[in-house]
């Protein structure tokens, strides 16, 4: 009887990790629009790092690509805000990650500004 007690206590015990997330949720390279208003749309790619619990990241990366300002996650409510410093004026996203258990169909969507101009966006993790 003891023998089985211990061979489930170790097998409730290995199967612990398979429960664990991988990765911190807002991490990874995002493709998405922001749609304005009115006028088309604009493509763009976000790639959102962690280090000690911090985020960073850039817009676009690559050789015209701009580092973000600030990002900021309430894991509360799952709101991520962006602030990036792009030419056309300062680009603040604001929106709600969904679909975090999922590695194919995680979701960034909310509403955006940049200078003058407002709209929606939605981005996808890759």
């Amino acid at each position: 009887m003891f023998v089985r007690v211990l061979m489930l206590l170790a097998c409730l015990g290995l199967s612990a990790p398979l429960m664990a997330q991988t990765g911190h949720p807002a991490k990874g390279s995002w493709s998405g629009d922001l749609t304005p208003a009115s006028g088309p749309a604009t493509h763009l790619r976000l790639l959102i790092n962690t280090h000690n619990g911090d985020l960073s990241g850039n817009v676009n990366p690559g050789k015209t690509g701009v580092v973000m300002s600030s990002v900021t996650l309430d894991p509360s409510k799952w709101t991520l805000t962006i602030h990036a410093p792009m030419k056309e004026g300062e680009l603040v996203l604001t929106g709600t990650l969904s679909n975090l258990g999922s590695w194919t169909n995680r979701k960034y969507t909310g509403t955006y500004t940049q200078g003058s101009q407002k709209g929606k966006f939605d981005f996808t993790l890759n």
